[in-house]
This record gives structure tokens, sequence and C-alpha cells, in this order.
């Protein structure tokens, strides 16, 4: 009996001992997973960026706006290649697609590091530019398609297979390099920002207001919920404080709206959709817009960018003084096109951004301007805008539209300098177009 107790003693203690070390080896492959997944989402952002900075560099006037394109993709590259350093990659599973990110790396860093000593881009570097731009499309499709099959599989479980000499996931990589593209050979003469600050909050009361007073704004706003409708979730301490409620609508849909509890304004608001058959119309979204922005306390707005997507209208509202469009002070509204409701209202750029400003006075006219766009490029609009730009600028720019191989870019040019401050090229996803 002794010894039959013993053994059970150590039989318990072996099974506790294995559930333990099974325990521990599963945390262990969901954490390596973890770290993995990061770094593959890193490489698509990456790769992703540095593909459209090179197009933003071919768009703009090769000087100061190109030089910091270019650093800035010599940074993208760089941590493109310590993500794919951190993946599990079999030896030399991928070294061409390594060699060319490092190559692109370097090359990039090497011209705006010739650019900072004053010196141009020669035509040469422009052809290599163009024949990157032409691989990077190439590289980023592919690593595009396979983040939609890494995100259904598991990183981790694929590398402990083996495919040949690779592993599954090296195996994977390998298609992202197609044969069909040439990759340009580069010579650079040596080793291969954004800066963000903290806005404070300018357009907003500093004493705070109760629930009663909220409740009663939100009825307003909604008058065709009843009151009983309207519950209480709780309060959020972010960068606004908030009250948030749910608002139960007469067929029975939420809505979550959360209002500041300096001032009582209207932040932001959601609710979900039907997407049937559209009886509105893109203009009567904008006027719906309007109409709610009003409604919510925010009179003489104008819309400056719509998009339509699945049925809803995307509408970007902002003042506009002077003539100038002011950007940084946007509010984004979105309006089912079947019902003609307002299912997302966000306004925090505008609480924290808007405020009295005296506007700087345009010092070079709007044809001077466009004379920075290349001619290849086909210009079909010019306004002044107050765009927001790195390091906390607003500053005043023609905004000029236009358009280059079924590419919409915006190109934006200081008025009072007159240099290139800012290139976005409109990218088409499955979720509408993007400014970037």
């Amino acid at each position: 009996m002794i010894i039959a107790l013993i053994l059970g003693v150590i039989l318990v203690a072996f099974v506790v001992m294995y559930s333990l070390s099974m325990s521990r080896q599963t945390q262990l492959k969901i954490d390596l997973e973890n770290i993995y997944q990061k770094n593959f989402n890193e490489l698509v952002d990456n790769v992703n960026n540095s593909e459209i900075k090179l197009s933003k560099v071919l768009v703009s006037d090769y000087n100061s706006y190109a030089k910091k394109m270019l650093n800035e993709i010599s940074k993208n590259t760089s941590m493109a290649s310590n993500n794919l350093s951190s993946l599990p990659v079999s030896i030399n599973g991928i070294d061409d697609t390594i060699k060319f990110i490092n190559q692109v790396s370097g090359y990039t860093q090497s011209l705006a590091n010739k650019m900072e000593k004053g010196e141009s881009l020669t035509n040469d570097d422009i052809n290599t530019l163009t024949e990157l731009k032409y691989a990077f499309d190439d590289l980023k499709n592919n690593i595009n398609k396979l983040s939609k099959d890494i995100y259904n599989g598991n990183i981790y479980n694929e590398s402990n297979k083996l495919d040949g000499d690779y592993n599954n996931f090296t195996v994977k990589l390998q298609n992202v390099k197609t044969t069909d593209v040439d990759y340009p050979t580069m010579i650079y003469d040596g080793p291969f920002s954004e800066s963000t600050i903290n806005k404070e909050i300018k357009n907003i009361s500093k004493s705070v207001v109760s629930k009663e007073i909220v409740l009663e704004k939100l009825q307003n706003i909604f008058k065709n919920i009843a009151s009983t409708n309207f519950e209480f979730l709780g309060e959020t301490n972010g960068k606004f404080k908030t009250y948030d409620y749910e608002l139960i609508t007469n067929d029975n849909n939420s809505i979550y709206v959360q209002v500041t509890q300096n001032g009582a304004e209207l932040l932001t608001m959601s609710c979900a959709d039907k997407n049937s058959e559209q009886n509105y119309s893109v203009d009567d979204a904008k006027q719906i817009a309007k109409n709610f922005t009003k409604l919510a306390g925010i009179d003489s707005m104008e819309c400056v960018w719509s998009d339509v997507v699945s049925g809803d209208a995307y509408i970007n509202l902002a003042p506009i003084k002077d003539g100038i469009i002011l950007y940084p002070d946007l509010i984004k509204v979105k309006v089912d096109l079947y019902s003609g409701n307002v299912i997302g209202y966000e306004a925090s750029a505008y609480f924290t951004n808007h405020t009295t400003r005296q506007l700087d006075k345009a010092q070079i006219s709007k044809q001077v301007a466009e004379s920075k766009v290349p001619n290849i490029y086909n210009k079909e609009q010019t306004r002044l805008v107050l765009a927001p730009l790195d390091y906390n600028r607003e500053v005043l720019c023609y905004e000029t539209t236009c358009t280059k191989d079924g590419d919409t870019y915006y190109v934006y040019v200081n008025a009072i300098s007159g240099i290139v401050e800012n290139i976005l090229k409109t990218v088409e996803t499955d979720n509408g177009n993007l400014l970037l």
C-alpha cells in the first residue's frame, strides 16, 4: 500500500508537471505567433508606405519635399528589412527580396544625402526611381495578397512544416517576388519623420456640465427618439472626457454617442445600417450631413471631400474662411443612402483645432503654384487651403488636384514660399478611397 501510495503521488506529480509544461509550451507558441503577426503586419505597412512615397517623389518638384520623402522611404525600407529578419524564414530562402529592400534603403538615403548638399536629382536618378516604383507596385500587390492568407493562417505552424529545403512560410514569402519584374540594380555611396505632438484641445468649454444637460441636448438632436430610449452607459476618460449613451430607435437599432463633459458637445456617434438599395444621392447626403452638424451646434461647414462605399456616403466637412478651406477643423459624417439617416459622426479634429485664426495672405499666384506640378500631370483644380502638416504646423497652401496614369494626386504648395509641402495620393481599397 505504501508503494502504491508513493507511485500514485509520483504519477500525480508527473501529470501536474506535464500539464504545466504543455501549458507553458502553448503560451510560448501564442507569444511567438503574436510577435510574428506583429512583424508581418508592420512589414506590410512599411512596403505599402514605401510604394506610396515613391509615387510622391515622382510627382514632386524634386527638391525639399522629394528629399523628405526619400529619407522616409529609406526609413520604411530599413524597418521592412528588420521586420523580415524577425520572421521565421529559412536560411537563404528570400535573399533576393531582402537584398532588394536593403538596396532601396541605401539608394534612397544616398539620394537624400546628395540633395542635402544642394544637388538635384538627375534624369538617371528619376529613371531609376521610376523603375523602383514599378518594382514596389509588384512587391506591394503580392505581399498584400499574402497578408490575406497569413491572416487566415498561422505563421508559427507554417514555419514548422518543411517543404524541401525551406519551411512553408518561407515558400509563401518566396512568391512575393515575381519573375516578370526587372528589379533595378543600384549603386549608392554609403550604408543603409514624423513628429507627433500632442495637441492641446482649443475649442471646448472648460466648465463641466451635468448628465441632465447632456441628455437634454441629445433629445434636441435626436427628436424622433423617445426620451425613455436614452440609456446612460458610463464615462470615458480619454483625450476628451465624455458621457456615453445608447439610443434605441423606433425600429430597435442602437445608436452609440459620446458627448463631452466639458461644454456638452457631440463628439462621436455610430450605428449599424442595412446597406439596401440607394434612395438618396451624394448631393442629398452632403446636405443631410450639413443639417445634422448644424443641429449638433456647428454651423457654416462645407463639404470638401466625399466618397461612397456599399451604399453609405462619407462626407468630410470643414469651415471656409475668406475662401480658404480650414482642413485642420474637419468633421466626418457617414450617411446611409437607403434611409437618409446619419449613422456616423466624428468631430474630434474640429474641437481639437478650431479657433479664431489670423490667416496669411498668399504671396505667390495660383499659376506659380501650378507650375510646381510637372506638366506630365493633368491639373484639374487649384484652391487655397490651410493644411495641417508635420511638426504641428498649419500652413496656407495651394491644393492642386491632378491625375496621371489613372491615379489622383493632391499637391500642396506653400502659398508664401512656393515650396511643395506635401503630396497625397488617392488609394482605392475595398473600403473606399484613402488619401495617403
